[in-house]
């Protein structure tokens, strides 16, 4: 069992599902897990949410506890009073937030990784869909081989879970694909599962419909593709006028202006806005262009 299963069910163990009943987004809580393709129950997820929630807590408790008093004045670093009071009311509070946030978004974040891997690789996956149902596989043979090669493709747990539906619940083809529609991150490839469903339904052909599609997703990448490459260039520019032209420019005026002494900005001389700029606003700058680059790549 893996060690994330072992965690939520140790906390479900403890809590039941009170947490579950009580919450009142367990509906929205089930949606996101399903959307992310997560293999725990929402009921079970809730719990484990309050439970390691207030586990946090209370170790931050703690830990805030002994450092501040005991810790830091054995080593001669006692803090104030009123310091000491507020960093060990607001340590289990900042805690058990940050562990909350994350039990509540960490769906979203799996969903979203989940979309972009479907989405960008859609036209390679219409493509094999076409070669295998033109060779005369059926529906469920061509989800089965998904089952097998579909990690490539992004889409082996939904193939997986096609074919779980049929052969474990004894669902029919249609129906198992058309809960798989509803259960995916991605809105285009539940139109492509929809659209196979209404093609099978209609006698319609499969071949020529996946071909359609993948003919669409090729546009719809090229388009995709041309948006991020504009977008890199933006990122290129700002790169160069913020971390190349803009530190030159500044550490030159603050060299020169450091001849002349006396304070500028807040009180500071330029030696120490000098040394700001150095240690603290480039390697920031610096983070937030990466940061851009990276949400530029990641539809890649």
């Amino acid at each position: 069992m893996p060690k994330s299963s072992r965690l939520h069910g140790l906390a479900y163990n403890i809590l039941k599902e009170g947490p579950a009943r009580a919450y009142p987004w367990s509906a929205s809580m089930r949606e996101q897990l399903m959307r992310a393709g997560a293999s725990v129950s929402h009921v079970v997820y809730i719990s484990s949410m309050f439970f390691w929630t207030v586990i946090a807590s209370v170790a931050a408790s703690a830990a805030s506890i002994a450092l501040l008093s005991f810790v830091l004045p054995a080593l001669g670093l006692g803090l104030p009073l009123p310091m000491v009071v507020t960093a060990e009311a607001a340590s289990p509070a900042l805690a058990g937030g940050v562990t909350f946030l994350t039990f509540q978004f960490y769906p979203k974040y799996k969903a979203s990784s989940w979309k972009t891997e479907i989405d960008r690789n859609l036209v390679y996956l219409t493509n094999y869909m076409s070669i295998i149902s033109g060779s005369g596989a059926t529906a469920e043979e061509v989800f089965l081989s998904l089952t097998r090669t579909g990690e490539v493709y992004g889409v082996e747990r939904s193939a997986r879970a096609i074919i779980r539906d049929i052969e474990i619940l004894g669902l029919d083809i249609l129906t198992a694909m058309d809960m798989a529609s509803k259960r995916s991150p991605s809105p285009d490839y539940a139109d492509l599962l929809q659209g196979y469903i209404s093609t099978m339904t209609t006698g319609g052909d499969i071949g020529a419909y996946l071909s359609v599609m993948r003919d669409q997703f090729l546009e719809s990448r090229k388009r995709t593709l041309a948006r991020m490459i504009s977008q890199l260039d933006l990122a290129g520019e700002v790169f160069i006028a913020t971390l190349v032209a803009f530190p030159v420019i500044m550490i030159t005026m603050l060299s020169i202006m450091g001849f002349f002494g006396g304070q500028l900005l807040g009180g500071l001389s330029p030696p120490q806005l000098m040394m700001l700029m150095v240690y603290v606003a480039i390697p920031v700058t610096a983070m937030g262009v990466l940061v851009f680059i990276d949400a530029i790549m990641s539809s890649w």
